[in-house]
């Protein structure tokens, strides 16, 4: 099968670690399938971004026109605009079978029209912030509108799969296939050794969140947490292991005055952006993992911090209920105050637990398993809309 993998959240040379979630399962998937990216780029990033990438897979990122904080709902139809050329010209020497978008809007949006003009087969992915898109009536309605014409909806989360049987996707094509971990990256290691190389004391309790600065992390809530914990604890160490992202605001300066008022400075690291190499150190070294968020996907970080054998507590978001069982960590209602949150670090840094046990239940997330489920429902997608629809096997205008 010839697949063409549309998403504006893709690594490029400027941004090497944008969206390696999305670069994981293409790297998975393209084992099964013949795969091109087309990633478009906002037109004020484009002079850091080369035109291609020879992979692989060969990317290509044509330029994303659009006006920034302004006329939203229309950022869909600007995307198909902006890679309309980029695709058709793909087009010419690699004549796809159906196209896979990332992300409910803009790209769901653009992907749609994409596979309207081509008449090629959809499959959207929605992957988390389509949460926050459906709040707005006009992007909700757009997302609406593509969901239904999707071949298939694969949703990383089950509350993201109600979501699309929400917006009237017809229920049997909606699928559940959560995000995956790379377990050969993601594992455990000598904890006294990577404390070593991390700068870390051997005998401090270590805590690590792992983001984005970004307020839906919510690491805020885990600083107000850590004066009290401390008072028993005088060795307690918190490490966020994440940088600046587009979304983050004035998070980040919040976060070192919180660190400041707190008075905190020598308890607190925040390392920025990292490679995943120093994410599986951290990991390693760590004594708990801590994700606090108010809202997550598939959250990749928590499937990483289990593969490195670390204990886990969460906040009941995403998927987080089919990844995480007693043996492996604790879910906190994602409306749990302040001071439970404290209670069930402390609690959790006070068991014992068996990391063998934690490592081994992560082994079942592995992205060759969702690759396996990915290219499946492709398969499946294709074949029920040619049955539906022979055109689909034309070529487009």
């Amino acid at each position: 099968m010839k697949v063409l993998v549309f998403t504006t959240v893709f690594p490029n040379a400027a941004q090497p670690l944008h969206g390696l979630f999305v670069a994981e399962r293409v790297r998975h998937t393209a084992a099964l399938a013949d795969i091109r990216v087309i990633s478009p780029v906002a037109w004020f990033r484009r002079r850091r971004v080369p035109r291609r990438d020879q992979g692989p897979p060969p990317v290509e990122y044509p330029t994303f026109f659009y006006v920034p904080g302004l006329f939203k709902s229309i950022d869909g139809l600007l995307l198909f605009i902006s890679a309309l050329p980029s695709v058709l010209r793909l087009r010419r020497r690699f004549d796809f079978d159906l196209i896979d978008g990332h992300f409910g809007f803009p790209d769901g949006v653009a992907a749609i029209l994409l596979g309207q003009w081509c008449r090629r087969p959809v499959c959207i992915t929605l992957r988390g912030s389509e949460l926050d898109m459906a709040r707005f009536r006009l992007r909700r309605a757009a997302m609406a509108w593509s969901l239904r014409r999707a071949a298939c909806v694969i949703a990383v989360s089950p509350q993201l799969a109600d979501l699309a049987l929400t917006l009237g996707v017809a229920a049997d094509r909606v699928k559940v296939i959560g995000n995956g971990v790379d377990s050969s990256r993601f594992r455990p290691s000598d904890r006294g050794a990577a404390r070593r190389r991390l700068g870390v004391p051997e005998d401090a309790t270590l805590v690590v969140s792992v983001g984005h600065l970004a307020r839906v992390k919510r690491f805020d809530l885990v600083l107000r947490a850590l004066p009290a914990i401390a008072a028993s604890d005088p060795t307690l160490r918190f490490a966020i292991i994440g940088g600046v992202a587009a979304s983050s605001g004035s998070y980040p300066r919040e976060l070192e005055e919180h660190v400041s008022r707190l008075n905190l400075s020598d308890r607190v690291v925040i390392t920025g952006r990292v490679a995943p190499a120093e994410v599986a150190l951290w990991l390693s070294a760590a004594d708990l993992f801590v994700l606090s968020s108010d809202r997550e996907g598939s959250s990749n970080a928590l499937r990483e911090a289990l593969a490195c054998g670390c204990p886990v507590v969460t906040s009941d978001v995403g998927d987080a209920r089919g990844v995480v069982s007693t043996d492996t960590g604790v879910i906190v209602d994602a409306n749990a105050s302040p001071a439970e949150w404290t209670a069930t670090i402390r609690a959790a840094l006070e068991r014992r637990w068996d990391r063998a046990v934690i490592r081994a239940s992560a082994e079942r997330f592995t992205w060759s398993a969702v690759a396996a489920r990915v290219a499946g429902q492709w398969s499946h997608s294709v074949g029920a809309a040619i049955a539906a629809d022979p055109r689909m096997t034309a070529l487009g205008p």
